[in-house]
Parts: C-alpha cells; structure tokens; sequence
C-alpha cells in the first residue's frame, strides 16, 4: 500500500489503488444465482418452465396481470427463466458481470442496483407489451449499465485489471447484446433489455460506489452495506405474494377442472356452482368468468354470457378466449357490428386467412363452441385445402367431441390421416390424433401400430404414453 506525504494530504484528489485488492467473495451475486436456480427447479417441479401456466402462477412478466394489481409481476420475472438453456445463459452472464460490480460497490449498493434495473425492465416491458416474459437478462443489462456508468464517473474506484470493463468498454458489449435482441424480436424482451439498462444506469448515477479519500467515504460505506436490506425486503415481499397468489390459482384450476368435468356430463348447475366458487375463490382470475360465460353461451343464455365475457376482459384485456366469446354472442344477439370489432380484437384485421379461420377454430374449439369450430374449420380448408393443422384439429374434434352429437368417427378419420400424409409423418401430434381417430372407430390393433411411430418420435410425451395405454387396453393387449 502506498503511503501519502503532506502535500497529498492538503489536496482533495482520491488516493491511487494498490494493484493488490483483497480477495472478495461476491456473496450477493452467488445468493442471486442460487435463488434464480432454487426457482427454476421449483417450477420445473411444478410442470414445466416452458408451460405458461406456470410462467404465470409464477409471476412472470404480463401487462394485463400487472394492470389488474398483480405489482409483485415487477419483481418475479428477474427470478424465472424458460428452459434450461436461457437460465444457463442468464446466470453465466450474471457470473461474469456480477462479482466486478459487486467488488466495486459492495454488496449493498449492488443488490439495489441489481434488483432495482431488474424492476424498471420488467416496468417498461410491461407497459410497452402484452408478451409473456421472463429472465434475469434485464437485471443482468442494469449491471452492464452500472459498469458504463461507473467508468465515465468515478474510474479511480475501478481496479486496473478491470478498467476496459468499465466505461467505453462496455458500450460494445452493450450495443452487441441489443442488436441481437432486436434480430430476435420474437424471442427477446427487448423492452426489459431496455428499460433494465436504463435503471442500472440512473441508480448508478443516484448512487456512488464508496469513495475512499472523502469526507463522506466512510459514512456511505457503512450505509451501503446496510442497504442490502431494501432489496431484501422487496423480494421477499414479492416471493410471499406470487406464493399466495400460486396457492390460489391451483384452487381455482380445482374448482374450474371439476365444473368442466361436471359439464362434460351435462350437469351444467353443479358446473356452475363449481365457477361460481372458484371465482369467489379469487375474484381476480380471468378463468372462472369464462368458463361461466362460455357455459351460459351453450345455453343460449347470450346476456349472461356478455356480462361474464366482459368481466374476463377487464381482468385480461387480450384474452382471446373472452375475445371469441363475445363475438360469438353479439353474431348470435344480432350485432354485426360488435361482432367483428371483437372478432378482430382476436384475430388480427384479416380474419379471413387461412391462419385466422384455424385459430377461430381452435379457440372456438376449447370452448366447446363445436358448431362454430367446425365451420371454422372447414372454412380453412375451404381457403387452403393442404393446411395438415387445420385437417388435425377438425380430425380431433370430431373424434373426441365431448357432446356426441358432433362426434363423426368417419369423418375423424378422413382428416387425421390427410393431416399425416401432408406432413410426411413427421409430426407427433399429428400421428397421434390419427391413432385416437382409429381408436374411436374401433380398429384397436392399427390404432396401437401408430401410436408407436408417434411415440418413437416423442418417447417422454406423458400424455401420448397415457393414450398408448388406453388403445392397447381395447386391444387386449
């Protein structure tokens, strides 16, 4: 360590840095890896990561949830991550960044920053989109921002072996990471990019890292560790309500699986006392309105099911399924007009596409809105006769429709085996659906033969080895 004489001393410029820094264990940044870890195994014990239910149960990044009062949304999505390959990413960038900051700032300050760019990234991505989003990347950008920030404004806190890492030297690394996020639209939240890089750069500002030469070093260097205790606080407050918040929502899976299981056989006033439960269970899931709106919607019971749809959106404003509904019963109530604003507000302004038609289908389909799904259906195919996912979904329709009078084995069988052909037998799925279609017309053996080239092509799917058991139980085997 060097020494100061007199005339250093009388003089307010900082003091120069040994070359030799103490060793630091970064006790912030190996907390953070380790909660982002303990995290993703829970959700994968849960379902899956890559399964939005459980994204969201979670509390995932979704401007909807977040507008309806879901504010602990700010902070989850710093903590979640989607498949094993972008929590690796995330936490070898984290372990790379976050220890040089962390030595620089101590773990106090750091922490804030941390957490703090996490928050304003999901804030932005929130406000700017109606994606689900999830990942440590935006808090991971607040560091990189700190870093620029740090080496403009007080380079004599930054080692010398780590001074291109600081300033001008992240702005490449920077700039390369937002490139390739907007090459990736689709894949990256760009906008909790942004608006994490934007955080860590004013709390680094806000925020100095200690100051050693100055009257208030040693003052903020005691309050910096201390102010660990502000991300603290804000985490556990956000983890206690997402768990709150999961607790409830499997509730309601409950209440809502056991109305539809009611449904299916056709005790529709237990069904709707089993949504009507579930809704009181959590007044601010968008689940149960649905499903008592689309129940009255089977019913003819249009005004109801307006009332019940309309409550779902303003919960859940892009739902599509309250989105379908609504313009369903408006066709029915006799407003064209409203009709086609919500049918576009699901579908884009061009429902007539091929595209469209399918996914009018589809959603139709999920609401049990058999008549309407199939036309849709048809309409697809009608517009692009070879869509083999149009055939596959009509194909599973009418094979596995819970009101018998739109099941048509025939006809199931017809579409599922045009839907494989037109893939060339390269999609599970879709070999699958041809093998419940056999199934339903009776020819066991065949339908036990073709499951096993869906599954060779994927053996870990539970739900088709479940269906393998089914056909090859018929089958005697």
């Amino acid at each position: 360590m060097e020494s100061l004489d007199e005339s250093q001393m009388t003089t307010h410029r900082l003091p120069r840095f040994s070359h030799r820094w103490p060793r630091y264990w970064p006790v912030a940044t190996l907390v953070l890896i380790g909660l982002c870890v303990a995290v993703f195994i829970l959700m994968t014990l849960a379902g899956g990561s890559k399964h939005l239910d459980v994204l969201l149960n979670f509390g995932a990044s979704y401007g909807p949830y977040l507008r309806r009062g879901d504010y602990w949304r700010l902070v989850m999505p710093m903590f979640l991550h989607i498949g094993w390959f972008h929590l690796a990413v995330n936490m070898y960038a984290l372990y790379l960044l976050g220890p040089i900051l962390e030595h620089v700032y101590g773990y106090g300050r750091f922490s804030v920053i941390y957490v703090g760019a996490g928050i304003t990234g999901s804030l932005l991505s929130m406000m700017m989109s109606n994606n689900v989003a999830a990942g440590a990347s935006g808090a991971i950008f607040g560091v990189a921002g700190a870093m620029l920030v740090t080496g403009y404004l007080h380079p004599e806190v930054v080692p010398w072996r780590w001074r291109r890492a600081f300033g001008k030297g992240m702005v490449i690394l920077i700039v390369l990471n937002l490139a390739i996020g907007l090459s990736l639209p689709h894949l990256i939240d760009n906008w909790g990019h942004v608006g994490g890089l934007a955080g860590g750069m004013a709390l680094a500002w806000l925020i100095p890292p200690p100051l050693p030469g100055m009257d208030r070093a040693w003052v903020l260097s005691r309050v910096s560790q201390q102010m660990v205790l502000i991300p603290i606080a804000i985490v556990a407050v956000a983890m206690f309500a997402t768990a709150n918040q999961y607790r409830a929502s499997l509730e309601v899976t409950q209440l809502i699986g056991q109305g539809i299981e009611f449904r299916n056989h056709h005790q529709d006033g237990r069904a709707l006392q089993r949504f009507e439960q579930a809704e009181r269970q959590n007044p601010h899931d968008e689940r149960p309105y649905e499903e008592m709106a689309s129940l009255y919607l089977s019913q003819n019971q249009l005004v109801q099911a307006i009332q019940e749809y309309h409550t779902a959106l303003r919960l859940s404003p892009d739902s599509p399924q309250a989105q379908l509904g609504l313009a369903v019963a408006y066709e029915r109530q006799g407003d064209p007009g409203k009709a086609q604003k919500y049918l576009e507000a699901a579908v884009g302004e061009n429902p007539k596409t091929a595209e469209a038609q399918e996914g009018l289908g589809d959603l139709c389909a999920a609401q049990r809105l058999y008549p309407e799904a199939i036309e849709h259906y048809q309409a697809a195919l009608r517009i692009k006769p070879d869509m083999a996912e149009a055939h596959n979904n009509l194909a599973w329709l009418l094979a596995t429709a819970k009101d018998p009078r739109y099941q048509n084995p025939a006809e199931a069988l017809k579409h599922a085996q045009q839907a494989v052909d037109l893939s060339h037998w390269k999609e599970a799925t879709f070999i699958d659906t041809l093998a419940e279609a056999l199934y339903v017309n009776g020819q066991y053996q065949q339908a036990v033969k073709v499951q096993q080239k869906a599954l060779a092509l994927d053996p870990s799917n539970r739900e088709m080895r479940e269906h393998m058991a089914k056909f090859r139980k018929a089958a005697g085997l």
